[in-house]
């Protein structure tokens, strides 16, 4: 399998189920060590960013547009909660089959007033 090909697969396995909170199969995509990155917000390691919150369970999601090359993906996808909605771009990083980090970006106001419902 090539590289590409196995970041995409990992990438979309993630993408589906984190915004689907199926929280068993998106903590076995994360490496130990994963790091994600959103602004000033950074959390070290698989279970801290698990224990951190998981992804709203009446958000409704669709992925717009995503791009892989060798160990990196891009994904951009629109989230909607009510009339609450937020376009979100989630640059990941892939390692030997484990999301290692993921660096999130969006207007974190409306990405909190998302999360609020």
């Amino acid at each position: 399998m090539d590289v590409d090909r196995g970041t995409r697969e990992v990438a979309r396995r993630y993408f589906e189920a984190w915004t689907s909170r199926d929280t068993a199969t998106a903590a076995s995509l994360l490496g130990d060590d994963f790091r994600f990155v959103a602004g000033d917000l950074r959390i070290e390691g698989r279970q801290a960013f698990l224990d951190a919150g998981a992804f709203p369970a009446d958000a409704r999601t669709r992925l717009l547009a995503e791009a892989y090359e060798g160990e990196v993906g891009f994904q951009m996808y629109e989230a909607a909660r009510g009339d609450r909605v937020v376009r979100i771009i989630e640059q990941l990083t892939v390692r030997e089959g484990s999301i290692v980090s993921s660096t999130f970006v969006t207007d974190m106001t409306a990405y909190q007033a998302f999360l609020a419902g």
